[in-house]
């Protein structure tokens, strides 16, 4: 899996241009052909007691070769003050542990190369290449604290071979806290 093109001759160009499930020459959007492709995956989760102070951390290691497209990186709060953090070039002694990834086209047998795990054992975080703030919600007398939606990158990360990253959160909110995640990213091979 590359940058490289993937359509090397007029044949596969041709074949691959038409979509095996509708058997129509594809008319849709890339990312839509992508997940009928097989080429699309999905983590998601829930946590309902995460206390104040303790971080989350998600761990991404990305094979050699292989060039995973970020699409969705969203992340929901019972309430805020939430630091996000990413890291490049992030080296563990332990993965942690591994997180199950689905396609999101059920009726496909692909699987993600891109490896992914919660609470690594991280011996250096690497270099920080994005930061997001989740700013602290209501919490005055007569007040309820509200949650924050939707927290995420905002556009596509394309990650490097054969580098490993770390997605850290931080709970600051003063409170233990129910969260969500989601990971959505697609792995192009047409191989």
């Amino acid at each position: 899996m590359s940058h490289a093109p993937f359509r090397r001759s007029r044949a596969n160009l041709e074949a691959k241009s038409y979509d095996p499930y509708h058997y129509a020459q594809t008319v849709i959007d890339a990312n839509h052909r992508l997940v009928h492709d097989g080429m699309f995956y999905s983590h998601t989760g829930k946590d309902e007691s995460w206390t104040n102070g303790a971080t989350r951390n998600f761990y991404l290691s990305v094979p050699a070769g292989v060039f995973p497209h970020i699409q969705v990186m969203k992340l929901d709060f019972g309430r805020g003050d939430i630091d996000f953090v990413a890291y490049e070039g992030t080296t563990v002694s332990s993965s942690g542990t591994p997180l199950t990834a689905v396609n999101v086209n059920r009726a496909s047998a692909n699987t993600p190369s891109l490896s992914l795990s919660a609470e690594p054992t991280v011996t250096d975080t690497g270099t920080a290449i994005f930061t997001l703030w989740a700013p602290p919600t209501s919490t005055g007398t007569g007040q309820s604290a509200n949650g924050v939606e939707g927290v995420g990158q905002g556009s596509e990360w394309i990650l490097n071979a054969g580098t490993n990253y770390l997605v850290r959160l931080t709970n600051n909110s003063g409170s233990t806290i129910s969260w969500a995640h989601e990971f959505t990213w697609y792995e192009i091979d047409y191989s």
